[in-house]
């Protein structure tokens, strides 16, 4: 009679095998239709839409200055840094900086052009 030795040999897979692969979008989490108002030596009301890139467009108009609206665009970083600049008949009139979390965003704004400044704050719809 022979006795043959019998080897078992496992296998062990790591979780991150199991886990899928796909990209994450890192501005997923902004994504969407953004409102908010603006307050200091103007005041009025923002809103914009995210892309999935990041890119930000929407209108500001102004309680104060015979309630005009302006074009308001802009981009988003993959950290939620906020930089936009609003127009009106293609002139650059000021910007809004800041930042931007999963459902709210808050930051600075100033208009050179109008020597005046002051602060905004938003919440995701």
């Amino acid at each position: 009679m022979v006795i043959m030795p019998v080897t078992l040999t496992t296998v062990s897979c790591d979780s991150n095998d199991e886990q899928s692969h796909e990209h994450v979008n890192p501005y997923d989490q902004f994504k969407g239709t953004w409102t908010g108002s603006f307050s200091g030596e103007d005041s009025g009301t923002w809103n914009a839409t995210i892309d999935k890139d990041g890119k930000a467009a929407g209108t500001i108009s102004s309680n104060g200055n015979s309630s005009l609206t302006f074009q308001l665009s802009g981009t988003i970083s993959e950290n939620g840094s906020i930089n936009m600049s609003y127009t009106y008949n293609g002139q650059q009139l000021g910007t809004m900086t800041g930042t931007m979390g999963t459902a709210n965003a808050s930051g600075t704004w100033e208009s050179p052009v109008q020597d005046k400044k002051g602060t905004w704050t938003g919440i995701k719809k």
